[in-house]
């Protein structure tokens, strides 16, 4: 897995243009995961890994959003968006999800959509979303999960080094066995897409 200088510097370059490419295939997969967070009026959200801010079209008006990324290039697209959406309250900022600048306990609702496939250390990044999260917060992820049907799991295999190699995501990740490792409870999870190479995950932080 490439370093997360290289991550960064990957999505910096794909910033300007990655709308075009992948909003047609993921807008969905995150209107649906906030349906699912379903956060109610006055809610402090906690997103992680914003990107170009395609959920910023999809959360209510009246919630306190507080949102980070990695990519500084990622980030200008969102601050874009957001100047479109002078009724939202959300605060951007570039950030490490391995080593996040909030106090423990601080968020009752956490999105996260497609960055754990790409982050340099996904235990690590679960174990500091725990962190931040209230006991009893509803985390909401959309994430590659590895397909059970033996030909498309192995046309991951066979693409999971060319797509990791530049730093776009991985492939080969058991991100169910991290959450189950952490303490997940409740955990849910659907596909997000028609061809099930997504799928949205949810589950609740312990309360003790």
């Amino acid at each position: 897995m490439p370093s997360s200088q290289s991550i960064q510097q990957t999505y910096d370059r794909f910033s300007t243009g990655y709308d075009f490419i992948f909003k047609p295939w993921l807008k969905s997969g995150i209107e649906k995961a906030i349906q699912i967070l379903c956060p109610p009026p006055g809610s402090q959200i906690l997103e992680v890994g914003i990107g170009t801010g395609l959920s910023l079209d999809y959360y209510p008006r009246n919630v306190n959003l507080t949102a980070f990324d990695y990519s500084r290039g990622m980030l200008n697209e969102s601050k874009k968006k957001l100047e479109h959406k002078p009724f939202f309250n959300a605060n951007l900022m570039q950030m490490d999800v391995h080593n996040m600048a909030f106090a423990d306990n601080s968020f009752d609702f956490i999105l996260s959509a497609y960055v754990l496939t790409v982050v340099e250390n996904p235990e690590k990044a679960v174990k500091e979303i725990f962190r931040v999260a209230r006991p009893g917060a509803r985390v909401v992820l959309i994430n590659h999960l590895r397909s059970d049907n033996w030909l498309m799991g192995a046309i991951e295999d066979f693409f999971h080094p060319i797509f990791s190699g530049i730093g776009l995501f991985t492939l080969d990740r058991d991100l169910l066995g991290i959450l189950k490792d952490c303490g997940a409870e409740d955990i849910e999870v659907e596909p997000s897409t028609f061809l099930r190479l997504h799928h949205i995950i949810s589950f609740k932080v312990p309360l003790g």
